[in-house]
């Protein structure tokens, strides 16, 4: 995934342990499986449709990913995306 420099100047790049590199590409490839919820205040992200992204881990080839990391990822996105309080 390319990622472009930001208007500012500053690069969008993160850098990720390699450990951990098959998990973020897993969820990345999960990027269509999430449950959302449209209503007068807009889309609410509810969290991952876990049938969807255990058939696009299988079809992908992610055997190796650790859906407790997916799931990991999946609550820092929804905090980051402001649906859950942090620490819930």
């Amino acid at each position: 995934m390319d990622l472009e420099e930001a208007e500012d100047g500053e690069s969008d790049d993160v850098a990720v342990w390699a450990i951990n590199w098959q998990t973020v590409r897993a969820f990345l490839a999960c990027a269509t499986c999430w449950r959302v919820a449209v209503g007068l205040a807009g889309m609410t992200r509810l969290g991952l449709d876990y049938a969807g992204v255990d058939a696009m881990l299988r079809r992908r080839g992610f055997d190796d990913v650790d859906f407790a990391d997916l799931q990991l990822m999946e609550e820092a996105a929804l905090e980051a995306f402001g649906e859950v309080a942090e620490g819930n």
